[in-house]
């Protein structure tokens, strides 16, 4: 889609001028690194290098998106970079920007998203600061990013900032990947520029050739002698269902083991309706307690392994993997095939518990996926009689997986016409609204999501939630998902609670003004739902009364207009929607104008679960 008129640099020179500042420079380095956009929250910190992409660059390759702030400007790069699977590159003014943005930063720490952040600063000579720079300088700013990333600088000299751009990217997109932060300090910004400055040819391998990491030979020898010996192995898919690619081996790989799969917290590899797909599984039925009884754990890519397979049992809650008592957990093998152990989280208790891993895959996870599907394939052409061991576990499975569908499929006819509306309804209208486009959802309700009713074919439509749990993330994620979505040709639809939008609705703006189209489906409880279950919970245990768990938690009196919101920031807006037959024919036509262009948010009013 064009820019609006408003976005294009006027009175410029018909061809690009030298540089002649160092933010010019640093300009030139932003394009040699291949961002197309950056996103950033204005301050007056990097106000020569915002020159320097306006009225030296043009304002393209990368082209500024503005967003009313900096906590949705980092989640915007945070859902950009997960459809694209790059960096993306953030911009945002000394101690005050950084301090806002400090809980989106978290949840991109928490995902191991790859980021460049850069941070205006200073200026660091003194004799250069008006009033205002003292109280928002700071000795050490990197210091404030220094627990969410994996590498900050503060270079003190315009060829040193050139350079440290370079090694951020290559850090920034080394597995595990994360955040990279450099201060730029306003006077080498403003400064002409110096001389015999030598720009990182970006082309390079040092630069730019990442190798993926391999498991070690022993250790898939030893994968794959579990596989062989294993009577019921499951494989629990995780975070690289983000990927393209990571269906088709996955679906190999569950195949010839023989394998049930059920996915992991908040992700999507597999098709909904391969046959030995169990995801949704876990109560005490024989269709449904494959966690339960398998001898062999696969878990790929997955953050909290110990979570995954039970480990924090009924504390104040339990997690969410279940394995029930029936089976002795002494005789189950796992392997982890993930990065985890090479993570940053030197601060913080992402991962959760020590798991009890027998065998540490550590790899990249579909070329660890790769080298283990290798070996198998190997051993199955000298062993006929395991081949048809995993076929007779397959077509076991095939029978469990449509008792299991079955399931699932009676609790939304059960719900189907509820007032309130019901959440299985709400996924079942959603996805028939969209599913005949080249979707992306961007954004579910993953505590309250009812699996089964939403058929996925695979990896690469739906991108998972924030990681790190910090409400607010919605709204900006969404938004940057769908930048990267519109430029990819692919349709972005979200499901969003209204606390979560509450928080930064502004995002909305962005997407408006910069033709970023998107629907945004609001599963609009009126509360705080989680919390409120928490609060109904615990009363109950003090056997005090439950009835009081919305107070605190539920926005009524007065109800927020979610829709006005939403066109007082420029979109379109349906809604608040109270009956189930009224979603049908309202998301047919918010489909339609998503497809002309427009961001457009429903307010569908549902129960609390």
């Amino acid at each position: 889609m064009k820019k609006r008129p408003s976005e294009i640099p006027t009175n410029l020179p018909d061809k690009k001028i030298a540089p002649q500042y160092g933010s010019d420079v640093m300009a030139d380095m932003l394009g040699e690194m291949g961002f197309d956009y950056v996103t950033l929250t204005p301050g007056s910190t990097f106000r020569g290098l915002h020159d320097s992409l306006v009225n030296y660059g043009g304002n393209k390759n990368p082209e500024m998106i503005l967003c009313p702030h900096e906590e949705i400007a980092v989640s915007m790069a945070h859902g950009y970079a997960k459809v694209t699977n790059r960096p993306a590159c953030v911009i945002l003014h000394n101690l005050v920007g950084l301090q806002h943005a400090v809980m989106s930063f978290w949840n991109a720490f928490a995902d191991r998203i790859p980021m460049i952040v850069i941070g205006g600063s200073g200026p660091m000579d003194p004799a250069e600061r008006r009033f205002i720079d003292w109280l928002h300088s700071a000795n050490n700013q990197s210091q404030i990013m220094q627990p969410y990333t994996k590498w900050t600088d503060e270079p003190p000299t315009q060829q040193a900032v050139l350079n440290s751009l370079a090694k951020a990217y290559r850090l920034a997109c080394t597995a595990p990947m994360g955040l990279s932060y450099l201060s730029l300090d306003t006077g080498l910004q403003e400064a002409t520029i110096d001389e015999d400055l030598e720009m990182p040819n970006m082309a390079l391998p040092r630069y730019s050739d990442i190798p993926l990491i391999a498991a070690p030979e022993r250790s898939i020898q030893a994968a794959a002698d579990l596989f062989i010996r294993a009577n019921k192995p499951l494989i629990l898919g995780g975070r690289c269902g983000r990927l393209p690619g990571t269906t088709d081996i996955l679906k190999e790989l569950v195949e010839i083991t023989g394998s049930a799969f059920q996915e992991g917290k908040d992700v999507v590899n597999l098709a909904t309706n391969h046959p030995q797909n169990m995801t949704g599984g876990f109560g005490a039925s024989k269709e449904t307690k494959v966690r339960s009884e398998a001898d062999l754990i696969l878990v790929v890519d997955n953050q909290d392994i110990a979570d995954m397979l039970g480990n924090y049992g009924a504390a104040r809650g339990g997690g969410y993997g279940v394995i029930l008592s029936e089976s002795d957990e002494q005789n189950k093998k796992i392997i982890d095939l993930s990065l985890n152990d090479f993570s940053i989280d030197k601060w913080a208790a992402i991962g959760g518990a020590l798991p009890p891993v027998d065998v540490h895959l550590c790899a990249d996870p579909i070329y660890g996926l790769k080298q283990l599907l290798d070996e198998l394939k190997t051993r199955a052409t000298q062993n006929e009689r395991w081949i048809d061991t995993a076929k007779m576990r397959s077509e076991s499975l095939a029978e469990r997986h449509k008792a299991l569908r079955s399931q699932q499929t009676k609790i939304l006819e059960d719900n189907f016409d509820n007032d309130p509306i019901s959440v299985p309804r709400l996924i079942y209208e959603v996805y028939n609204a969209v599913k005949d486009t080249d979707y992306i959802l961007a954004n579910r309700n993953y505590r309250s999501w009812y699996e089964g009713i939403w058929q996925f074919d695979g990896c690469a439509r739906y991108l998972g939630n924030n990681a790190g749990g910090g409400v607010g993330y919605g709204p900006g994620g969404v938004v940057g998902s769908a930048l990267a979505a519109r430029d990819m040709g692919k349709f972005t639809v979200a499901i969003m609670g209204d606390g979560d939008f509450t928080m930064n609705p502004a995002a909305l703006w962005t997407a408006a003004h910069y033709n970023i189209p998107a629907l945004i489906i609001l599963h609009n409880n009126t509360s705080f739902g989680n919390d409120e279950e928490h609060q109904r919970k615990l009363a109950h245990e003090r056997k005090r009364p439950e009835e009081n768990a919305w107070i605190g938690q539920k926005m009524i009196d007065p109800d927020v207009d979610f829709a006005n919101v939403a066109r007082a920031y420029g979109a379109k807006a349906h809604g608040p929607i109270k009956k189930p037959t009224e979603i049908e024919p309202t998301l047919k036509k918010a489909v339609l104008e998503v497809i002309d262009g427009s961001v457009v948010l429903v307010d569908i009013r549902t129960a609390l679960n």
